[in-house]
């Protein structure tokens, strides 16, 4: 990307995006994506730890502990990856995943 003027512009040519908004979208996505991601992460993985045989704690003690250094990691990721709409894409899409996934996992639990 190239800054020119006030506006960010790709260098394929694609649109571009005024700072603030471009600045905005990046930290939604860190704040929000990221938390989504690990919210998931940590209810996927309780699930996926439950129907494993481990006790209900250990799971999500276990699954928690791994959402919690996830977190920090996502969140400086929204702020690296090249393109904010990618970055949407994973985290918010993700994490919209394996919320989806815990459910159904809970769902066919015995």
């Amino acid at each position: 990307m190239m800054k020119t003027g006030r506006r960010l512009e790709t260098r394929a040519g694609g649109r571009s995006l005024p700072p603030r908004l471009h600045t905005t979208a990046r930290v939604t996505a860190a704040v929000f994506g990221a938390y989504g991601f690990a919210w998931g992460l940590a209810a996927f993985g309780a699930e996926l730890g439950a129907l494993a045989g481990m006790a209900p704690a250990e799971a999500v003690t276990a699954s928690s502990l791994l959402a919690l250094v996830t977190l920090p990691a996502a969140a400086l990721w929204a702020f690296a990856v090249p393109r904010v709409a990618v970055g949407w894409a994973v985290l918010g899409g993700g994490g919209t995943l394996l919320i989806a996934a815990s459910h159904l996992a809970g769902m066919s639990a015995p």
